[in-house]
């Protein structure tokens, strides 16, 4: 396989209330998604179906021990998925409320960096297919 990034892009989330890293972290994978269209897998890089790319999501995040890994990767919705979590993003002190979830006043950041690559084989296979 050869594998060569397509887009690399960033997201930031927070769990304000209820003090759950990978509530944070989700939000960060949604935040990154939702700057972007990649039309281009379709029109440039020919994928006939958009599970052949490659999604590698980092997260950087209070607590990484935590997080749950298959419930951060559900907001990817496309792609062979791999998820690394390390320590990192923030906890600053915020508003604690029972009712709201908290057992603390800490709110949780998280960072995302999620890179999709595409395998160039594939693509330049599809390319030579339709030029002849």
């Amino acid at each position: 396989m050869n594998l060569k990034k397509f887009i690399v892009e960033m997201g930031m989330g927070i769990d304000q209330h209820g003090q759950d890293p990978t509530r944070a972290a989700q939000k960060a994978v949604k935040n990154a998604m939702t700057s972007n269209c990649l039309i281009g897998l379709l029109e440039v890089a020919r994928l006939a179906d958009l599970n052949d790319m490659v999604v590698d999501v980092l997260i950087a995040c209070p607590y990484p021990e935590r997080v749950n890994p298959a419930e951060v990767l559900e907001a990817v919705p496309f792609g062979r998925k791999h998820l690394k979590v390390v320590a990192g993003g923030m906890i600053t002190r915020c508003l604690h409320r029972a009712e709201l979830g908290d057992t603390s006043d800490e709110t949780y950041v998280a960072n995302a960096a999620i890179t999709v690559s595409v395998d160039m084989d594939r693509v330049l296979a599809a390319w030579q297919k339709d030029l002849s």
